[in-house]
């Protein structure tokens, strides 16, 4: 039967291209690990909060000492006043601060006596990361509890350092979303120049006095158009569904630019490394999905253990999304987010120079 015949033949060749084959049977492998690692298990991450103490007693000290400190995904940080706390907390060094008021003792100590106590906290929190708040608020509730001695809650008075806007579930995700439509851009790249091998234009182009350098360029200047034109339309979107821009529109948009600059030289890269489209596809996907994950589009990686956090900061798109989200949500200035933007510049510089180079090296070879 034609049926069986065709089988037989798309059997084949799919079973010839063994590396397109393992690809294939390692991609959900990997990203099965890598899910499990990042967010599977007991992971030791830990927020670092500030520490601001009015009281000045023994028993303030032992409760910040002993208490807090004990607490397992608590880092203490200690502050004599309430603006340099609120100076480290709007830099990003710590998630939030909690303020020991003035008598704090005294009623810790009337809870230990039986007595009724009127145990009253501040805590300022950056509420950009909602996952990571209300944690926050919850295990500071918890110990505060355990060391009074006391079963119903306190109260924690918070406020946040974004007076501008409420902070939404959709501030947060949305300009993950952005930075993840743009690592699609990995694969698509790819399959542009790959295809032309396979049909054979690229080999008519190298019988013309064509640089190594014009080939990448000119497939790069080309996506690049689609790239801003994707931007727009994900932060059209966006704002449409209720993401806030309360920083810098322009500033982001060159954040997201950039991002798109790197996507698509690594796309170069894979597509040069690639003998087929069988190949360049599954390897394009190997790469982004993992990336995506390491670099927290979907959800916060202050979740994930330390070495997965660390992994994610060695490639551009960790730095994408949190400098993203700090001029989205928080209205930072580019002194905020200029270490971000110069590791993802350098990133896509290095990343265009070795498309080059390796595109130049298949020419010869």
């Amino acid at each position: 039967m034609r049926f069986t015949k065709l089988a037989i033949r798309n059997a084949r060749e799919t079973y010839r291209d063994p590396l397109a084959l393992g690809f294939l049977i390692a991609f959900p492998l990997l990203f099965m690990l890598l899910f499990g690692a990042a967010l599977g298990g007991n992971s030791d991450f830990s927020y670092t909060i500030g520490v601001v103490d009015k009281d000045k007693t023994g028993v303030s000290e032992q409760f910040v000492t002993q208490a807090l400190d004990s607490v397992p995904i608590l880092s203490i940080a200690t502050f004599e006043t309430d603006t340099l706390a609120g100076d480290s907390l709007k830099n990003g060094d710590i998630k939030a601060f909690i303020v020991l008021p003035s008598g704090f003792g005294e009623e810790i100590t009337k809870s230990w006596q039986q007595e009724n106590p009127d145990i009253v906290l501040d805590l300022v929190y950056d509420e950009s990361d909602l996952t990571v708040s209300s944690q926050i608020i919850s295990a500071i509730n918890i110990s505060v509890r355990e060391f009074a001695n006391i079963k119903i809650p306190i109260t924690i008075r918070t406020s946040h350092i974004n007076v501008e806007t409420e902070v939404s579930q959709m501030d947060f995700i949305a300009p993950g979303i952005i930075i993840f439509g743009l690592l699609i851009m990995v694969p698509t790249s790819a399959r542009i120049m790959v295809r032309d091998k396979e049909t054979g234009f690229m080999a008519r182009l190298l019988a013309t006095p064509t640089y190594p350098w014009e080939f990448i360029a000119g497939y790069s200047a080309s996506m690049l158009v689609v790239a801003i034109v994707q931007i727009i339309i994900f932060i059209l979107l966006a704002v449409a569904f209720g993401m806030n821009v309360v920083g810098s529109l322009s500033l982001a948009f060159l954040i997201f630019f950039l991002t798109a600059v790197c996507s698509i030289s690594i796309g170069m890269i894979v597509a040069a490394l690639s003998k087929s489209e069988n190949q360049a596809e599954p390897l394009c996907w190997i790469i982004a999905m993992p990336l995506a994950v390491l670099s927290g589009v979907w959800f916060s990686r202050e979740i994930m253990p330390e070495y997965i956090q660390f992994m994610g900061d060695l490639f551009p798109y960790s730095h994408a999304v949190s400098a993203a989200r700090m001029v989205i949500i928080r209205g930072a200035e580019f002194s905020a987010v200029s270490e971000s933007i110069i590791i993802i510049a350098i990133w896509a510089i290095i990343a265009f120079i070795t498309g080059i180079v390796l595109f130049r090296y298949k020419m010869r070879a």
